[in-house]
């Protein structure tokens, strides 16, 4: 393949610079006769294969084709809720993000009476930041500080993807906030209390909907055998398990109806564990396919957009009903695990692998350094507690 004119990166982000032809009707938008647009965190091969078809998509619009920003051919009646709606529709977004960022926008279209975004000056953004934490207000330091950077976020999006402005005038501004609880790991003596409980030792599983049957006793296992985010986990279907002579192991992806991950880093496979086996997840799965279901955990509601919302809810109330500290949450057995996994020795990018963290290091790490399935199920297998000795109490439905 030829080298892509245009491709350009910057960090682990692939952009497309497109020249403009002369007589081409984005030129009423963007005055420099260049479109410059994000591809994403990808492999260099895949940022040459999209990049090629936004050129096309770019160099092919006609007028009537042109986003409904582009009506606006002068630069002094363009607003930033012209930015808000050409951003929602650039790239498939959540419909919370679409809603926070709206709110935002309310406010600052409330406190700054809507200029132009031309005109916006950093003494404005100043002013706009004190305004959204005055105390009478009500509002905590880290919710302004989100509405804030949902707004800078906007600007940005309007210098770098659009190129309306020549810089974005809000850039850096900040609200410092505190973080209220230091998220740690559960401890041994904590484990044990939360798999001493009826549903982990009878398989009594909780009545209440949220917890979505099964769900209740195989999620929070999956959480310290494999440090997969609850949202990943909630959203696995049949399709995802994988199971071989030599093993089994799980695939984290957006690829299914409904699937989404938080970073393109998330995107891996994490080998299942020995002591699930043992319990009898894979015998569970099996279940589940006999009994014809594509969700892994059939009776899990979804709320709106947020795969594991409810689940979580659950967890969050069953949690508190527990002798162990109130600050202790699911997205702790992410830290339990990469304890574990760094007590062992692992390798980082071994960790970040499992994990689904972005990679640190060079460009050139991050790109080419990839972990076999041997080495993560190596480094998966060592992951031990100490204080758990759990029956197999799973009885398979179709002996």
């Amino acid at each position: 393949m030829a080298k892509l004119t245009g491709l350009f990166q910057r960090g682990s982000v692939y952009y497309i610079r497109v020249v403009l032809p002369i007589k081409h009707p984005l030129r009423t938008i963007y005055k420099s006769g260049k479109v410059i647009t994000s591809i994403g965190e990808l492999k260099r091969k895949e940022a040459e294969i999209i990049g090629m078809i936004k050129r096309a998509e770019i160099l092919g619009r006609s007028s009537m084709q042109t986003p409904p920003i582009a009506h606006k051919t002068n630069i002094n009646h363009i607003y930033l809720r012209d930015v808000y709606r050409r951003w929602k529709e650039s790239k498939p977004r959540s419909r919370d993000s679409i809603n926070a960022c709206g709110r935002a926008l309310k406010l600052f279209e409330e406190f700054t009476n809507n200029p132009p975004i031309i005109d916006l000056t950093r003494i404005q953004g100043d002013s706009f930041r004190s305004w959204l934490q005055d105390p009478l207000r009500k509002t905590t330091n880290k919710t302004a500080k989100d509405r804030l950077t949902w707004i800078k976020s906007l600007l940005k999006y309007a210098h770098i993807e659009l190129e309306l402005i020549p810089k974005s005038p809000w850039e850096k501004l900040d609200i410092a906030t505190k973080t209220t609880h230091r998220r740690r790991p559960w401890s041994e003596a904590e484990l044990k209390i939360l798999f001493s409980q009826n549903i982990f030792t009878e398989y009594d599983l909780p009545k209440d909907k949220k917890s979505g049957g099964d769900a209740a006793y195989w999620i929070p296992l999956l959480g310290i055998y494999t440090g997969a985010r609850l949202s990943e986990i909630a959203q696995l279907t049949i399709d995802d398990i994988e199971i071989t002579p030599n093993m089994a192991s799980i695939s984290i992806s957006d690829g299914g109806e409904g699937q989404h991950i938080k970073t393109m880093a998330g995107i891996r496979r994490i080998p299942i564990h020995t002591e699930l086996i043992r319990l009898g997840f894979l015998e569970y799965v099996r279940d589940t396919i006999n009994a014809k279901h594509l969700s892994l955990w059939p009776l899990l509601p979804k709320r709106k957009e947020k795969v594991g919302g409810y689940f979580s809810n659950w967890f969050g109330e069953y949690r508190r009903t527990l002798d162990v500290n109130k600050d202790l949450d699911f997205h702790c057995f992410r830290h339990l695990v990469r304890s574990q996994l760094a007590k062992n020795n692992t390798p980082e990018p071994t960790i970040d692998a499992l994990l689904g963290h972005q990679a640190s290091g060079s460009i050139g790490a991050k790109i080419y350094t990839h972990r076999s399935l041997e080495d993560l199920n190596k480094a998966i297998q060592q992951i031990r507690y100490a204080s758990l000795c759990m029956s197999k109490i799973y009885t398979p439905k179709n002996l």
